[in-house]
């Protein structure tokens, strides 16, 4: 769920971004890549026309941890399962365009679409990604790192700085398909008073 997730929010972007006009001098639009920034050599940065996505975090979202599993009622028997897990990802997008400019100009887009729209559901969404659950909600929220923070990250990251911009993407339920325990269903309640005789 992770990789479509991210996924999907790669797509939403990019088709943003070709609604665009093209600043002067750049040749193509930039293309957003679900793409580890750290995997990136300085010679494929060079050459790079992407924003790329990479996630640096992720937590379990503790006010929704205490909620009770659920279960299914099928003929004669309940199927009991493991509450889902609600989790937050934290994004780092990095815009990777040899032109500092330019950057700078697709980091404000970037942005600016996610202030224009930070709720994504099935239903407000045209994807082209492999369909998500009718459940699926996630919320993006701007996360703003401190200069230490961001030392430690881009030092994690093992390469020089680019423009960039992180969000918290809160909510992600994540619950396999797997039943903890199955009962019978209680049908019919019978009371034998036997201090009535």
């Amino acid at each position: 769920m992770i990789y479509h997730a991210l996924k999907f929010l790669a797509g939403q972007l990019g088709t943003y971004f070709k609604g665009l006009e093209l600043p002067g001098g750049l040749a193509a639009v930039p293309t957003p890549l679900l793409q580890n920034v750290a995997h990136f050599s300085e010679d494929d940065l060079k050459k790079a026309n992407n924003v790329l996505l990479t996630l640096i975090n992720l937590s379990e979202e503790a006010t929704m941890k205490n909620f009770p599993g659920t279960y299914i009622v099928n003929s004669n028997e309940a199927h009991y399962d493991n509450p889902p897990i609600n989790i937050n990802l934290f994004l780092l997008f990095s815009v990777c365009i040899p032109n500092y400019e330019h950057a700078l100009i697709y980091l404000s887009h970037t942005i600016n679409f996610f202030q224009g729209k930070y709720s994504f559901t099935p239903q407000n969404s045209v994807t082209t990604v492999d369909p998500l659950p009718d459940d699926f909600h996630i919320i993006l929220d701007l996360y703003s790192l401190t200069f230490e923070q961001t030392n430690y990250v881009w030092s994690a990251l093992g390469g020089k700085q680019h423009p960039f911009v992180c969000y918290k993407v809160r909510l992600l339920k994540m619950m396999r398909e797997s039943t903890r325990e199955t009962r019978g269903v209680i049908k019919q309640v019978r009371i034998n008073d036997e201090s009535a005789s």
